[in-house]
């Protein structure tokens, strides 16, 4: 019995594989393992004191499922379908967002309303006023972000992916051999088996 449902659970695997492996701009897929599990959320729990705090929601989202993958992709992998890094209030306003594509930068160049912290991020100008009187507290959220290409597959449930911070990336990249390259980076996918 044991060995039928690692049999199972290999089979799964297997098939999210062969699928992100096809995927543009995938430069390869790992599975990872518990050691990586705790190693993320030790990384990932640091930065939640840093000045303005890092709070990889997504992450843990990812690591409480029953697989995780790690994807290294380029520059030619398709844009996220939601921001993957907001700041946000204690309140839950948000305050600012990634900017995913061209469309989105172009929405908002000639915007009296926004300040572009960078040419991919944006902080909404009317929100400030709360943050700057100390009423809220501010930090930077990294949500869990659709994976629709594992969505429909009937073997698999709970899709979801995120990106790590600087230093989870860089720890993926050191462990499984890839170049402290900017162009390259990482996502983890979180996915579990279909119980049926």
């Amino acid at each position: 019995m044991t060995m039928e449902i690692k049999n199972m659970d290999e089979m799964v695997v297997k098939k999210a594989i062969k699928i992100i492996n096809k995927l543009k701009g995938v430069l390869g897929v790992q599975l990872l393992q518990d050691e990586d599990r705790k190693k993320l959320k030790g990384i990932e729990s640091k930065r939640e004191g840093d000045v303005i705090p890092v709070v990889n929601k997504g992450l843990k989202e990812c690591l409480e499922r029953e697989f995780y993958l790690a994807i290294f992709k380029t520059i030619e992998f398709r844009c996220p379908p939601v921001p993957t890094v907001l700041l946000v209030t204690d309140k839950g306003r948000i305050l600012g967002q990634e900017l995913i594509s061209n469309e989105e930068k172009k929405k908002y160049q000639d915007r009296s309303d926004v300040y572009f912290l960078s040419t991919d991020f944006i902080f909404f100008k009317s929100n400030k006023s709360s943050v700057d009187t100390g009423i809220e507290k501010e930090f930077f959220l990294l949500p869990s972000v659709p994976f629709p290409e594992l969505e429909d597959l009937s073997s698999i449930s709970n899709v979801t992916s995120c990106s790590p911070s600087t230093m989870g990336d860089s720890y993926l990249k050191n462990k499984y051999g890839y170049p402290q390259d900017p162009n390259i980076a990482t996502i983890i996918i979180g996915f579990s088996k279909t119980n049926k």
